[in-house]
Parts: C-alpha cells; structure tokens; sequence
C-alpha cells in the first residue's frame, strides 16, 4: 500500500480547526467567481467560509500538495447551481451528484436538521453534477444502528511472527482499542519500496463494521484529502488523535460525540487502494505514532 499523499502536511494547513473547540463560521458566500487569498487563508479555511468543498477547489483550481496557497493569490470558484430533491434522495446521495459534501450544502442552505428534506425543495449548491449511473443513487444507503460492541471482539489477532512484538509494545494502560479485526497488512514506518506509512493497514471484509478506538469527538468526516477516500477522524482526550481512512458508508457527522467501540463506519476500498482495508493512525498532536505500541 502506497501513501504518497502528505495529509499530515494538510493537518497542518487545518492546524486552527483540529486544535480549537468545534464552531460554525457564518459568513455568506459572495457572487463573484473568484476569490482573492486574504493572509491567513489556507484551502480548508476559504472552503469553510464561502461553504465549497476542499475537493472542488483543488481539482478546479489544479492545485497539487502539500496544498500550500499565497495572499493575493486568485482562487476560481465553481458556479452556484440549484438541485430540487426528488424522493428517496438524501444530503449525503445528493453531496455525491455534485462531488461537494453535506457539511457545504448545509451551511449554503441553512439547514439546521441534515437528515430532513423534503421532496421538491430547492437547494443551492456549488459544483457541476455529474452524470449519473445506476451505483450513483445511493439514497437507499441507511445509517447502521449506532451500538456498543464488545471490544475484545474487535482485537486484532497477530501472526506468530508478531505475537512477540505485540506483547512488548502493549501496556496495562493502553487507552485504545482495535477499530476493525483482521490481518495486519502494513505497518507503521518506512516500507521497502521508500514510502512512509503514518499509521498501520488492516486487511478487513468488505463492509465490516469499525468502531471508534476511543472516546471522542469527530473532528472531520468526508473525501476530501484525495487518496484517503472516505476519512473520519477522531479527537480524544491530551490532544490525541485517530484516523479512519479507505471507509466505504459512515455513520457519524462532523461535531458528534463517540465512545470507545461505537460502530462509526464500514470497511470500504475508497481512494487509493485496490481491495477492503482500513488504514489507522493514532497521533499525539501533529504527530504520527506506531499504533502498535497504544492498542490492546
């Protein structure tokens, strides 16, 4: 598994977000098409206050990592439309048809309740919609039943070659649990073919459930940081931090709060990879740790 993308440099441009109590940012959106780079922007701040999607930017914009951007700089915007709902669709199934997410959609159409719209209603939103297929319609997708599991059901089971290094790396106080039980597929660190992984791969079936490895807040749910595919992260306690990437469905919204083994997802093969995986990090602020050494 290859993970040429520098999300931690990303972090970094979303350093303000991560790190601050979570806070919704009401400005309006302005008419133009372009938006000239104030000092102290960075892509997620400008997505956040004129309600458009990272994504959107960076792929009309062609703008490459780290993702760095400069005052004075002029960002084009993608143009306003308007999608009237037809029945059985929902934000999620509609954030898809235009590539944006919930989350924009929302905040440009005030919607306090995410999960109640209604048949006909017009909704503003920025981006061009794509052209539809039959594995686009994905209304029928529902929430999994959000429930405790039993964590000890969700360990990972290591191969003799790794039995060894499991028990000295764990610790009596290890605060976090396995999100997802399988075979480990990647590890932590530096692999062979010169590719640093800041987490570890875990090879999972295909829509198995993932649970929140601890106790937290989700500081960010959606497709936006290309090669993740769908990413949740997790904020915990002493500025802790974990990372759910390669999801297919997820249940939670950004703002939620979790507890330690609460179903938050299921395992998918979104963005850079070929087959059913979850890739996890845990992070102490900015910076990856080998999970191996805080799981049990």
């Amino acid at each position: 598994m290859k993970f040429i993308l520098p999300i931690l440099l990303f972090l970094y441009g979303c350093e303000s977000f991560i790190y601050s109590e979570y806070k919704i940012i009401n400005n309006k959106p302005t008419s133009l098409n372009i938006y000239k780079v104030k000092s102290g922007d960075n892509l997620y701040s400008i997505s956040r206050k004129l309600n458009i999607s990272i994504s959107s930017l960076i792929k009309l914009n062609k703008i490459t990592p780290p993702y760095k951007i400069f005052p004075k700089q002029k960002i084009i915007l993608p143009k306003q439309s308007f999608h009237k709902v037809r029945k059985g669709e929902t934000l999620y199934s509609i954030s898809r048809l235009y590539k944006t997410d919930v989350y924009s959609i929302s905040k440009l159409n005030n919607l306090k309740n995410i999960n109640s719209i209604n048949e006909g209603q017009a909704l503003k939103i920025y981006g061009e919609r794509k052209i539809e297929t039959k594995d686009d319609d994905l209304s029928y997708i529902k929430k999994p039943n959000i429930k405790k599991i039993d964590s000890k059901k969700k360990t990972f089971k290591p191969t003799k070659k790794t039995r060894s290094k499991l028990k000295k790396s764990f610790s009596k106080n290890s605060k976090f649990i396995w999100p997802v039980k399988g075979e480990l597929i990647s590890k932590y660190g530096k692999s062979n073919k010169g590719f640093f992984n800041d987490g570890i791969n875990i090879n999972s079936k295909l829509n198995q459930e993932v649970s929140a490895s601890n106790d937290g807040v989700i500081i960010y749910s959606g497709n936006e940081i290309p090669g993740y595919g769908n990413l949740i992260l997790i904020k915990h306690s002493q500025n802790w931090i974990t990372a759910y990437a390669h999801l297919g469905k997820v249940s939670i919204e950004r703002g939620e709060k979790v507890k330690k083994g609460q179903i938050i997802g299921l395992v998918g093969k979104t963005g850079n990879v070929r087959k059913p995986q979850l890739h996890f990090e845990i992070r102490k602020g900015k910076d990856a740790v080998n999970p191996l050494n805080y799981l049990s």
